[in-house]
């Protein structure tokens, strides 16, 4: 049985485990629980990472990428509009202002920036390169959300990478910023949503990982955290550094075998260390469904293990206000086995026809005609005062460039 490595993100620490100890292997890391003391806190320094054996990844040289490179879109007037204004300059991350931090995860920041020359506002993902080069995994998780993000840029609910640059300290993704903040930040002042409101992200979300899974690429970290909200109000999906691409020796639909992810909305047969494909993503939509509804995601507790535990072996338990017709959905997506659940991308006409989603039509929603249940409040763009103040109000290291 092959070993399985388990990294305690931020903690500095790597032990190895075998398959069967897996979830033994998550009992000491402790969680809020939701519900007690309030909400959970944000997810983003849980993430869970395990490598069994290793995605099907080439292996990558830092000093072979071409990293300062400009993506554009010239079929976006917004995008078309940074294209014209940089023009003829090939920008280095020394002319960006650091504003704000936006948000901290285990490898690094993302900061609100300015361009010095013509005031663009960007949200810039920073990497330390010693903490992403003692790792091949995260080499090849850094390159694969450049090229994906570098290759999906048409979609309006999938963040727009414009920029990526590096110096002698740090690798930096510069992109598109969404002042909305986090819909996580919405649900946490919330409590939970009702049905309408659930609904409309619920629909930006199904077509945006129906977008991606037509290029091959499964997302792997779909959660309120990683979805933000733009300044009308229409969400958008953010974060590739889980995403994976299949590669032209993938001959099936599981080609993934990596488990990684949020315990709460990582699909069974991922923390099972199955081979896996676009159906965990389903399963995913169908955790941040329920917890949109509820409040909470269907599996909780106060470490990994108990979340895998219940994830692998319990039934959700639905509040008694989540109606039928969320229930109907629902039930067709948190879905053990992969081969029984819904595959919304095979049915989608089908699933745009949910009684859940009687609300909207998708393709009103997708053309941006219909109000957004949720208009965040924005008074200066610099002052991101849509992200947590935790972040927010964090000092900004000046670093040598």
């Amino acid at each position: 049985m092959s070993p399985l490595e388990f990294e305690k993100q931020g903690l500095g620490a790597t032990k190895t485990y075998t398959v069967s100890s897996l979830t033994n292997s998550f009992k000491n890391v402790k969680l809020v629980v939701p519900g007690q003391g309030g909400r959970r806190r944000s997810s983003v320094l849980r993430r869970m990472s395990v490598g069994h054996q290793m995605d099907a990844t080439p292996k990558i040289k830092l000093g072979t990428q071409p990293l300062e490179t400009q993506v554009f879109d010239d079929e976006s007037s917004d995008e078309e509009l940074y294209k014209r204004s940089n023009s003829n300059r090939s920008y280095k991350i020394g002319d960006f202002q650091s504003l704000k931090v936006l948000g901290q995860g285990a490898y690094g920041k993302v900061l609100l920036v300015k361009n010095k020359y013509n005031g663009k506002l960007f949200a810039q993902k920073e990497l330390k390169k010693a903490s992403v080069i003692m790792d091949n995994k995260n080499v090849e998780r850094t390159f694969s959300e450049r090229t994906i993000l570098s290759k999906i840029t048409s979609h309006p609910n999938i963040v727009k990478l414009f920029y990526a640059l590096h110096d002698h300290y740090k690798l930096y993704l510069l992109m598109e910023y969404i002042p909305g903040g986090e819909l996580f930040r919405y649900l946490v002042h919330e409590k939970f949503l009702n049905e309408k409101k659930t609904s409309f992200y619920i629909i930006q979300m199904s077509m945006a990982l129906k977008f991606l899974h037509e290029f091959g690429i499964v997302y792997r970290d779909l959660k309120p955290e990683n979805c933000l909200l733009d300044r009308d109000g229409y969400l958008i999906l953010t974060d590739f550094g889980l995403a994976k691409k299949s590669t032209q020796d993938d001959n099936s639909s599981n080609w993934c075998n990596s488990v990684i992810g949020t315990p709460e909305y990582c699909a069974p047969e991922i923390l099972k260390g199955e081979n896996y494909g676009t159906l965990s993503d389903w399963w995913s939509l169908g955790c941040v469904a329920f917890d949109l509804l509820t409040g909470n995601p269907p599996f909780t507790g106060n470490n990994h293990k108990q979340i895998i535990d219940r994830v692998l072996r319990e039934k959700p338990k639905y509040p008694f206000y989540v109606s039928g017709t969320s229930k109907e959905l629902l039930n067709k997506l948190l879905v053990r086995d992969p081969n029984k659940r819904y595959n919304v991308d095979s049915n989608w006409d089908k699933f745009q026809k949910f009684q859940f989603f009687r609300y909207y039509n998708f393709e009103d929603v997708e053309n941006r005609v219909v109000e957004p249940p949720i208009k965040p409040k924005i008074t200066d763009l610099e002052m991101a005062e849509n992200f947590d103040d935790e972040f927010t109000s964090l000092k900004i290291k000046r670093s040598h460039r």
